[in-house]
């Protein structure tokens, strides 16, 4: 049971799009399967790279620690999605801390095995760089978008977001992130946020509740994505 959940994330996972069954099958055959229990740190910033994490269920939270002792957070992977690739590859620290906010099913590659199988066919790098090309696109969406957008559209924009990323694994009509988390990732304050929320609360897109952001009405909330005026 835990290999065939094994192969199917890291067959899925676009990192591994366009790599032959034989690398697939050495990556099976390396790889295991954890279940991470809420609020788990999975590695600190600083530390170095031992696994290339592909999430099966669940979620992972970017956080980094500022001088003033406040805990900023980046961003989250959700299930399908995969986390440490940048590290991995290059064999430097991690510059975000890692922490899965619930239960949580990951699928471990070895580091060192990774390096190792691209180092000898380079061919299988395309598909990883396009990954993380993919990723980097979207970090400079969120970066333009803080400069041009409202919040109001700014909010809206990343609550979709997590939701079609989240619909792919079956999950979802909640988001785990709090509001202080969402200001954070917008580089605006909690109650700037915490005001939007009730906007759209009360315009029935979504539902507010500790923690945690329940999306009542889709297609509403794309609709406030396509009016960013």
């Amino acid at each position: 049971m835990e290999k065939t959940l094994i192969r199917l994330t890291i067959s899925q996972s676009e990192l591994f799009a366009n790599w032959p069954e034989a690398a697939i099958t050495r990556l099976v055959q390396a790889a295991d399967a954890v279940t991470i229990e809420q609020n788990t740190v999975m590695h600190r910033i600083g530390e170095m790279p031992t696994y290339l994490y592909l999430l099966a269920t669940g979620s992972m939270h970017l956080i980094r620690t500022l001088p003033s002792g406040r805990n900023f957070t980046a961003g989250m992977h959700l299930a399908g999605e995969f986390h440490g690739i940048g590290p991995v590859m290059t064999g430097t620290p991690h510059f975000y801390t890692a922490e899965c906010r619930e239960r949580t099913v990951l699928v471990r590659i070895p580091a060192n095995l990774l390096r190792d199988m691209v180092s000898r066919d380079g061919t299988l790098a395309f598909s990883l760089m396009s990954a993380m090309v993919s990723r980097h696109r979207g970090a400079l969406s969120r970066y333009e978008g803080a400069a041009v957008l409202s919040t109001r559209a700014r909010v809206a924009i990343l609550l979709n977001s997590i939701y079609v990323r989240s619909a792919r694994s079956g999950r979802a009509l909640s988001i785990n992130l709090s509001q202080e988390e969402i200001a954070t990732m917008l580089g605006t304050r909690r109650q700037v946020v915490n005001r939007v929320l009730r906007e759209l609360e009360a315009e029935g897109a979504v539902q507010v509740q500790y923690g945690r952001i329940s999306i009542s009405d889709i297609a509403r909330l794309e609709d406030m994505t396509e009016h960013t005026d």
